[in-house]
């Protein structure tokens, strides 16, 4: 990304090249968000940086309300033209900062795929999500990891030099353990690596995409060790909001 793009200028770059898609029904991060939330038909849903709108289509479709935010004008103007043409009146795009949920709730469940670790100062946004959420209400989050040291190393020296890409804007950076602590002072929290992501990194970021199949396949061997696993790329991250603090 160009060092004069900002944020907002970037994501809007590369929402205006994409088109949505359509979540299927087994999607893994699909199912293992409903299978946190429970049933979701007539619940009301906050899909924090909602991009395109994939999932709010996905969760839509399970009978939920959903109120989908991003802070790219290019990726709600999309969405909502996506549902105006489809006739879905259960989505409702609007361009928002993060930081605000807080005054569009509550909320009985707010889903998020690789947005948290975007969000900064992050402990203020523990607050905004803590009072966005309904007393019981729960959140999930498909999540990178900083767990991994030399994946941060390689991120802070490797990336966007030496031909090797930066598909992201500037002000992201890993989900930190001591952030993932930070949610654990407002809410109970579960992490889970569904799949261990870190050897085939280097197909997409070294390799130009040749070797995913073998290095997803010594990935999954890796995965057998429990200390392992905590190094993955990726992660769910689950809250409860407790009944009582």
């Amino acid at each position: 990304m160009p060092a004069s793009l900002t944020s907002v200028e970037h994501w809007n770059r590369v929402y205006g090249s994409a088109s949505s898609t359509v979540v299927p029904d087994d999607d893994p991060v699909g199912v293992a968000a409903l299978a946190h939330f429970g049933p979701v038909d007539g619940a009301r849903v906050l899909d924090l940086g909602c991009g395109n709108g994939e999932y709010s289509l996905f969760f839509a479709a399970h009978g939920a309300t959903v109120t989908a935010i991003d802070q790219s004008p290019v990726a709600v103007s999309s969405l909502a033209e996506l549902c105006t043409a489809r006739g879905i009146t259960t989505v409702s795009p609007r361009v928002a900062a993060a930081l605000t949920v807080d005054e569009l709730g509550p909320f009985d469940f707010v889903f998020g795929s690789l947005i948290l670790h975007h969000i900064e100062p992050f402990t203020e946004m523990v607050g905004v999500l803590h009072h966005a959420l309904d007393i019981g209400g729960k959140a999930f989050f498909y999540e990178n990891s900083a767990m991994s040291k030399g994946l941060v190393w390689c991120r802070n020296h490797l990336v966007g030099r030496f031909g090797i890409p930066k598909n992201s804007d500037d002000d992201e950076f890993p989900l930190e353990p001591q952030e993932i602590d930070a949610l654990r002072v407002a809410f109970d929290v579960e992490v889970e690596y569904p799949t261990l992501y870190l050897t085939r990194l280097a197909s997409g970021y070294l390799l130009k995409g040749h070797g995913e199949r073998p290095l997803e396949w010594v990935d999954g061997q890796l995965y057998r060790f429990e200390r392992l696993r905590r190094l993955s790329y990726r992660q769910y991250v689950k809250l409860t909001k407790p009944l009582v603090l």
